[in-house]
């Protein structure tokens, strides 16, 4: 698994994501992903009705989450805008499109930047 340093510099890609996070799904729960229920995971995949996973593993993922792609993947924040019933069904393509959310704004928020900069020149 790669962490920001090696991380390519361009916008994430939701199929890389989903690789990962599926990859760190499995790592929280100590099984190979193929070892799963029915041995697949997909977007749709429940983390807590399907997978089983509990505030604990919430958190280690959380913090798997930042080392790979940073504090601006941050989900404790994520949790506190959604309520108990959302948090109790959210799927794994759920937290995928969060994760790549953050990423493209944390490159549109470059791109802004370097343009004003140009701008300056």
């Amino acid at each position: 698994m790669s962490d920001e340093r090696t991380r390519p510099a361009g916008p994430a890609d939701g199929t890389v994501v989903l690789a990962e996070v599926i990859e760190m799904v499995g790592a929280v729960l100590g099984e190979p992903v193929d070892d799963f229920h029915d041995g697949e995971i997909t977007r749709e995949t429940a983390l807590h009705e399907d997978l089983d996973m509990v505030s604990i593993d919430f958190a280690d993922l959380g913090g798997r989450l930042a080392a790979a792609y940073g504090e601006r993947v941050n989900m404790a924040e994520y949790f506190a805008e959604l309520d108990l019933s959302q948090i109790m069904y959210l799927t794994v393509g759920d937290l995928v499109d969060y994760v790549v959310s953050c990423l493209h704004k944390d490159t549109a928020g470059a791109e802004d930047a370097a343009g004003v900069a140009g701008r300056r020149v």
